[in-house]
C-alpha cells in the first residue's frame, strides 16, 4: 500500500483547508496517509474530527529550519513513498527537506501564487518571492484547474511534470441546517419570505472584488428594495467596505456578517450566491453552493468556467463588469423558477464530476504517475 505524507502550515482557512481535509478524509480509506501541520488551531481540530492521522511539529517562526530534521525523521521512520505539500510555508520547508530525503515531492497550486500576499507590501515582496523560488525547486506540481496549468506553462514550468485535478466535495453527508429565520437572528437580522437574499461567502481581500459587488448592490437596491445582500467572511479590508456601505446608505440592505461558523446554514438562508473575484482557482464556495442547489453568479475567471456553464448551471459575467453583474442579480431575483433550474443543474453536474470520490481517484492516479516518472529519472541518473 502506498504511503503519502501531506505537509501544510496548519493555519490555513477557506478553500485550502476544505480541500486538504476533504481529500485526506477519503484518501485514508485507500492508502496510508499522514498529515503534518506546523501549528495547532482550527485546521488541526477539523482534521482530528475527520479522523485523519495527524502529527503536529511546531514551527514557532516561519524561517526556523530546525523543523527540517524532525520532518526528515518522520519521513524516514514512516517509510513514506511521497511527500505532498500544500501552501507557501510547506513549499519553503520542502526545498530544504529535499536534500535529506529520497522520495518524490509534489505541491498543489491552489491559487495564483503571485497574488497570494497582495494585502501586504511586505508579505508580497518577501513571501511571494520565496514561494515563487520554492515552487521551481519542487519537482512536480498539481494544478486545481486546466487554466492554472496553462498559467504555469506560460511561466516556464515543465509541462510534463504538471498534473491537473479538480477540487471535490462530499455530496453524500447529511447537512444539519438551521432555518433561515433562526440563522439570521444571530446577526440581529430578520428573515422575510417575500424578500430575496443575495449571499457572498468570501475573504475580505482586494482580490475578491467585493467593491464590484457593492457597486452592483447600489444599482439593484435602488430599483428593488426587497433585495438584501449578506457577505460572510472576515479580512483586512473590512473597514474599507464599511465606509462604502455607509457612504452610499446601504446599511439596511448590505450586511457584513463577519466570520460565519455555520456556513451550511448561511447557504441555506440565501437565494442566490455571488462571487465577484478578480482571480480564483477552483473555489470550494461554489461547490458548497452546488451541494445546496443554490443559483450562482460568478466572474468568469480562473477555473470557474471549467465548473459552471454559462446560462446552464449558473451565470458568468466579465471580470469587473458592474452593470452585467447587476443585470444578472436582477434577472435571478425576479425569476425564482430560473433560480431553481440553475441550482438543480449545478447540483447534478457537481455530483457527477466534482465529488470527493472523483478527486481521490485522480490523486491516486497522479501519485502513481509521479512514482513511475521518479523511478525512470533515478534509472537514467544511475
Amino acid at each position: 500500500m502506498m504511503k503519502v505524507i501531506h505537509l501544510i502550515s496548519g493555519g490555513d482557512t477557506g478553500g485550502a483547508k476544505t480541500h486538504v481535509i476533504t481529500l485526506l478524509k477519503e484518501l485514508k480509506n485507500h492508502m496510508d496517509v499522514m498529515l503534518v501541520c506546523m501549528m495547532e488551531g482550527g485546521f488541526t481540530r477539523a482534521a482530528r474530527e475527520a479522523g485523519i492521522p495527524l502529527t503536529v511539529v511546531i514551527q514557532k517562526k516561519r524561517y526556523n529550519l530546525s523543523i527540517v530534521k524532525n520532518l526528515e525523521k518522520i519521513v524516514r521512520e514512516g517509510k513514506y513513498d511521497l511527500l505532498h505539500c500544500h501552501g507557501a510555508r510547506a513549499n519553503f520547508i520542502a526545498v530544504f527537506l529535499k536534500a535529506f530525503i529520497d522520495i518524490p515531492i509534489v505541491t498543489t497550486i491552489h491559487s495564483d501564487y503571485r497574488l497570494d500576499f497582495t494585502e501586504s507590501l511586505y508579505k508580497k515582496w518577501i513571501y511571494t518571492n520565496i514561494n515563487s523560488v520554492a515552487l521551481r525547486r519542487i519537482p512536480y506540481q498539481i494544478a486545481v484547474t486546466e487554466d492554472f496549468k496553462q498559467l504555469l506553462e506560460k511561466r516556464h514550468f515543465n509541462s510534463e511534470q504538471i498534473f491537473v485535478t479538480y477540487n471535490g466535495i462530499d455530496m453524500n453527508s447529511h447537512l444539519k441546517v438551521q432555518d433561515p429565520s433562526s440563522f439570521l437572528k444571530k446577526y440581529d437580522l430578520s428573515y422575510k419570505e417575500d424578500e430575496v437574499y443575495i449571499g457572498s461567502a468570501v475573504r475580505l481581500h482586494p482580490i475578491k472584488g467585493i467593491e464590484i459587488l457593492l457597486k452592483a448592490a447600489q444599482k439593484v437596491i435602488r430599483k428593488y428594495p426587497f433585495i438584501h445582500f449578506l457577505i460572510a467572511g472576515e479580512g483586512e479590508t473590512r473597514s474599507e467596505y464599511e465606509k462604502i456601505i455607509h457612504q452610499h446608505k446601504l446599511e439596511s440592505h448590505v450586511h457584513l456578517l463577519g466570520h460565519v461558523d455555520d456556513m451550511v446554514s448561511f447557504y441555506n438562508a440565501i437565494d442566490i450566491h455571488v462571487l465577484s473575484s478578480y482571480s480564483e482557482g477552483f473555489p470550494y464556495v461554489l461547490l458548497e453552493c452546488a451541494r445546496q442547489k443554490k443559483a450562482t453568479i460568478s466572474s468568469k475567471v480562473g477555473g470557474i468556467p471549467e465548473m459552471i456553464q454559462h446560462n446552464h448551471s449558473g451565470l458568468l459575467f466579465p471580470v469587473g463588469d458592474v452593470d452585467c453583474l447587476a443585470e444578472y442579480i436582477e434577472e435571478l431575483a425576479l425569476d425564482p423558477q430560473k433560480r431553481k433550474v440553475l441550482g438543480e443543474t449545478f447540483y447534478q453536474e457537481v455530483k457527477e464530476q466534482f465529488s470527493a470520490e472523483q478527486m481521490v481517484k485522480q490523486h491516486i492516479h497522479i501519485y502513481e504517475q509521479i512514482q513511475k516518472k521518479s523511478k525512470r529519472k533515478k534509472g537514467v541518473n544511475q
